[in-house]
Parts: C-alpha cells; sequence; structure tokens
C-alpha cells in the first residue's frame, strides 16, 4: 500500500511540473515589453536632442552671417568717409585693416564655437563706436570746411573789388595818358618771386618748398615821402585764393580793409632800396601759376608770377 502510495504521489507531483514554465514566460514577457518601452523613450529623446542641436547650429549659423554682414558694411562705411586730410585717412585705414582681420578670422571660426561669435560681435560693438567718433569728427571737420569755403568766397569777392578798383584806375590813367604819373607814388623793379626750400636753394617742387621769397627793389624818388612804412605782399594762388597767416591780417586799399600774405617794415630815404620778404609755406599750396602783389602807401607798387609744380617721384 505504502508503495502505491509513493507512486500515486509521484504521478500527482508529475502532473503539476509544468505550471512553473508559464510563470516564467510571463515574466520574459513584461521583460520584453520594458525593453521596448525604454527603447522608444530613449529612441525619442535622442530625436528631440538632435533637433534641438540642429535648430541650435541653425541660430548660430545665422548670427555668424549677421555679423560677417554687419562688419562688411562697416568696412564699406569706412571707404565713404575717406576725406582729403592725409591724417585722418591713415588712421580710417587701420581701422579698415582691422575690421579686414575679424573677416577673414571670422571664416574659420565655426558656427557652434558661440564664445568666439560672442567675442567677435563684441569686438564689432566696439569699431562701431570708433566708426561713430570718426563720423562725428568729419563732421565737424566739414563744418569748418563750410566756414573756409564762405572765408574764401570773401576772400575772393575782397580780390574782385580790388581787380575792380584797379581796372578803374588804368581807365583813369588812359584818360590821363601824356600826363606825369603822381610824383610822389612809390614804384618797383626787379621784382622775382621764387619759391625756395629748407636749405634757401630755389625749388618749385610742391612738397619741397619751405618759403615764397618777394625780392624787388624800390626805385629812387627823391619827391616820395620818406621814413619807415610798412610794404605788403599780397600771393593768389591759382584758385584765387590769397595765402595768408591769419584772417585778421588786414591792410587798408583804397578805403577798404583786405587781407594780406606778409608785410615788412622799410626805412625809405629816397634812394633805391633793395627789399626781400619771405611767406612760409603753411601746407595751403597746390600747383598751378601763382601772382604776388606788392602794396605801400595805401598803392599798388608791383608784381610779379611764378610756377609750382607737382611734387613728383623724387
Amino acid at each position: 500500500m505504502e508503495e502505491q502510495n509513493k507512486t500515486q504521489n509521484q504521478q500527482q507531483t508529475n502532473n503539476q511540473a509544468p505550471i512553473p514554465p508559464k510563470k516564467n514566460k510571463s515574466g520574459l514577457l513584461f521583460i520584453l515589453f520594458l525593453v521596448l518601452g525604454l527603447l522608444v523613450v530613449v529612441t525619442w529623446l535622442y530625436i528631440d536632442q538632435r533637433q534641438t542641436t540642429d535648430e541650435i547650429e541653425t541660430a548660430l549659423t545665422a548670427e555668424k552671417d549677421s555679423l560677417q554682414s554687419h562688419l562688411m558694411q562697416l568696412r564699406d562705411g569706412y571707404d565713404e568717409l575717406m576725406t582729403d586730410n592725409d591724417s585722418l585717412n591713415a588712421q580710417l585705414n587701420q581701422e579698415k585693416e582691422k575690421i579686414d582681420g575679424l573677416l577673414a578670422e571670422i571664416k574659420t571660426v565655426k558656427a557652434t564655437n558661440y564664445a568666439k561669435i560672442k567675442q567677435l560681435q563684441n569686438e564689432l560693438t566696439t569699431l562701431r563706436k570708433v566708426a561713430k567718433s570718426y563720423v562725428r569728427q568729419i563732421d565737424s571737420l566739414n563744418t569748418m570746411n563750410q566756414a573756409l569755403v564762405a572765408e574764401n568766397i570773401k576772400v575772393k569777392n575782397e580780390i574782385q573789388e580790388v581787380t575792380k578798383f584797379k581796372n578803374e584806375l588804368e581807365e583813369q590813367n588812359k584818360n590821363l595818358s601824356g600826363k606825369v604819373e603822381m610824383a610822389s607814388a612809390l614804384r618797383t623793379d626787379e621784382i622775382i618771386a621764387t619759391p625756395i626750400n629748407k636749405r634757401g636753394k630755389v625749388n618749385n617742387r610742391l612738397n619741397k618748398i619751405e618759403k615764397i621769397k618777394v625780392n624787388f627793389r624800390i626805385k629812387e624818388n627823391v619827391l616820395a615821402e620818406q621814413g619807415e612804412r610798412d610794404v605788403y605782399i599780397r600771393i593768389a594762388g591759382p584758385d584765387d585764393y590769397i595765402l595768408a597767416k591769419s584772417e585778421e591780417d588786414l591792410f587798408e586799399y583804397q578805403g577798404q580793409e583786405i587781407i594780406y600774405s606778409a608785410k615788412r617794415p622799410v626805412d625809405y630815404i629816397g634812394n633805391d632800396l633793395d627789399v626781400t620778404i619771405y611767406w612760409d609755406n603753411n601746407g595751403a599750396l597746390i600747383a598751378g601759376t601763382y601772382e604776388v602783389h606788392i602794396f605801400a602807401d595805401g598803392n599798388e607798387i608791383g608784381n610779379a608770377k611764378f610756377d609750382i609744380v607737382d611734387s613728383g617721384l623724387f
């Protein structure tokens, strides 16, 4: 009986053995679904991260292109600021070289290098401030130039008035042909106007001229009033601009105050008197033909011409 019971128990045990594999299969399915879920989440996170990275890179590329565009606009702006002032132009060219350097540098910078792009943006901001300061400086120079143009017009008007008076005097002289000139008026001859260099040698090249030297002789005239008086010279350029040190350098001529280039006191005692007057070059010279007019005692007593040529290669 006992053996039969053992046999029956073993059969019952054997009949119940397949149940555990069902539990293992359910566990595997759960793990599989869990892995699949994690894979979906990881894939979604990767795609989202990739999309965000692409958006950031696109934005940085656009910012780099914008920076390059603004630098090129700023450089073009410097081209428009160029003036006739050599010293100022040299400073403007230095700023253009800085911009060229940044343009060359930005081409080598990757769009993802945010720190470098930010640094270049800060340098662009500084360059813009510098450019604005030059704009203000050039505006100021333009205002001064306008004032100089106005002064030049005034001087030209004075020259026109002098020419008018001169023509009127010449007409009177024609009408008084055959009569003796006013005996007491001073007259000059041997008038020579020459540009000279630093060593006092004659040199009419624009970049070598240190002074304008005017030599002349006041003729003997025993009837002229003796004593000390001022002799003036006016040097008119090819554009009719009067070379002068100051707009306050004026003398009276035919009832008007007109500007002069240089003057010198002389002591005239009725004999021939050699006179030399210098005008120091202040940078206002240009190439062309110049006229020198000499005045004394309210009269024009002589005139001459001289030429200035371009500097050339040497």
